[in-house]
């Protein structure tokens, strides 16, 4: 490929021919280098290679655009009856529409507002970057246009500071430029912003896609507050960026929907609804009963801690069942049922079966699935089934309504709402822990709730704050799905992983004991 003054020349007196040709040899040039084999080449030959495809890439942008422009200028595109230069551009390229479109403006706008812009580009000055950074920002309005021309804070001044800022720092400065070109249109702007305002849920066949859009203040606003709700992540926090902001924003509306602030005056609060059925809610009472024998106990290996009906060491039967008829159980079978059942020796000072004394409590979040076969699932309020350990964990905290049908499914009685922890009770377990007591976790009590074994509904009565737990809400969605147990040892709380070995608080926490 030679080049020089005969190159120019040729290209003036046989255009068409000329461009023909080196756009030919362009192509073969390229051809060989991409069969190159780059894993052969050192670090630096590599850096130069990529330094050199930007050069060349800049002076490709430029002449796309320059060909592009005098493509439109022409006017042959609409011989065919192509509604606009972008729908043609777009049918003949393959580009997507809004790339057609933007690449369409971009060239319009350097051919005639931006000729400096456009040979600084061709010389490789400036990154196509810069370009649809200064077409974005100082073309949308007649007031910019004008300002271009200026001598002193015009494209020329402009250029300037693109030779010396990348792309989004030269992006920002432009901001500040396009303002004080035309305030009135920056106004405009911010007011169309706001009404293009948009978000929403798209439910899928196991979740939601979010979708929309945000003005920039409003973008902003909520990109602080997941950063605030996600904090600094712990070194062995391996969720991804993007993990660690879904179950942000999830914490955050934990935080609208417990604050009360929302619809104080409506007669029942914005909540999440799940229906249960008796008899599956008395299944999750028996596979959540508590083992007794301690975690990590050498008598449990390869068992269950309570033989193979996790409740039957205190009474509870895992055939547990409601009457078809809707009634419910009656005579001597329920009332024995249902009579109070003695909890668990923890806190007395006995042993387990292995001869190790056992602990204060034990806070059990361990799930036998299988027992849920033969029941039927509880609900979300579309009729979306639940597995047992979400339901698991919406039981752990949420406030329990009987409503008895008949057999017609008419409502033959509604109960008033209870919970496990009474107000009083919360606020105690609040005092003593202080804040998720999860390892290295520091998360305050408006960022949690009080975790327990849901064994305990199967009492209707008495709770105790030793069988409660504070914990953030993310840890107490982690500690149900991994099934960890929670003891209560000398006045501390020690986590279990289901194998009986103990979550580490890291060295500065454990010296703090």
């Amino acid at each position: 490929m030679g080049g020089g003054a005969g190159c120019r020349k040729n290209l003036r007196r046989f255009p068409a021919q000329t461009l023909a040709v080196r756009l030919a040899q362009m192509k073969e040039a390229l051809d060989v280098l991409v069969e190159v084999d780059l894993h052969e080449l050192e670090g630096a030959a590599l850096i130069g290679a990529l330094d050199g495809v930007e050069r060349i890439r800049r002076r490709c942008d430029a002449l796309a655009a320059k060909v592009l422009a005098t493509v439109e200028a022409d006017g042959r595109w609409a011989v065919d009856g192509a509604r606009s230069m972008a729908a043609w551009y777009r049918a003949r390229t393959g580009r997507h529409r809004s790339t057609a479109a933007r690449e369409v403006r971009q060239a319009r706008a350097l051919r005639d507002h931006l000729p400096e812009t456009a040979k600084a580009l061709a010389a490789g000055e400036i990154s196509a970057d810069h370009v649809a950074a200064i077409v974005r920002r100082t073309t949308n309005t007649e007031a910019r246009r004008e300002r271009l021309r200026d001598e002193e804070v015009g494209e020329g001044f402009l250029l300037t500071h693109a030779r010396e800022l990348d792309a989004s720092a030269f992006d920002v400065a432009l901001g500040h430029w396009g303002l004080r070109a035309d305030p009135e249109a920056e106004d405009r702007a911010y007011a169309e912003a706001s009404d293009r305002e948009e978000f929403y849920l798209s439910e899928t066949t196991d979740g939601y896609v979010p979708g929309g859009w945000l003005s920039k203040p409003s973008g902003q606003i909520l990109l602080d507050a997941l950063k605030a709700r996600t904090g600094t992540p712990s070194k062995d926090d391996r969720r991804s960026p993007a993990q660690r902001s879904a179950q942000s924003l999830v914490g955050l509306a934990h935080l609208g929907l417990d604050s009360g602030a929302l619809r104080p005056g409506a007669r029942i609060r914005p909540h999440l609804s799940v229906h249960v059925p008796f008899e599956t809610l008395q299944r999750l009472v028996a596979a959540s009963a508590p083992p007794r024998r301690h975690a990590g106990c050498p008598l449990s290996r390869g068992t269950s801690a309570s033989g193979g009906n996790p409740g039957a060491a205190f009474g509870i039967s895992g055939g547990l069942a409601v009457s078809r008829d809707g009634r419910g159980d009656t005579g001597p079978e329920r009332a024995a049922r249902r009579a109070p059942v003695d909890p668990p020796a923890y806190g007395r000072s006995q042993a387990c079966e292995c001869g190790q004394e056992l602990p204060e409590a034990v806070i059990g979040a361990d799930l036998d699935a299988a027992a849920f076969g033969d029941v039927p699932p509880a609900t979300f309020e579309d009729g979306t089934p639940l597995s047992p350990t979400l339901l698991a964990r919406i039981a752990c905290t949420g406030g329990l309504h009987r409503v008895v049908f008949g057999p017609d499914s008419e409502v033959l009685d509604v109960g008033r709402e209870q919970r496990i922890f009474t107000s009083a009770q919360t606020r105690a377990i609040i005092a003593r822990d202080k804040h998720c007591q999860y390892p290295d976790c520091n998360a305050p009590p408006g960022e949690g709730e009080v975790h327990h074994s849901v064994w305990w509904w199967e009492q209707l009565g008495p709770t105790s704050v030793k069988l409660g737990v504070l914990l953030c809400w993310g840890h107490h969605d982690h500690v149900h799905k991994q099934r960890i147990s929670i003891e209560r040892r000398k006045r501390r709380w020690v986590f279990l992983r289901r194998d009986g070995t103990e979550i580490e608080r890291t060295t500065h926490n454990r010296l703090r004991r």
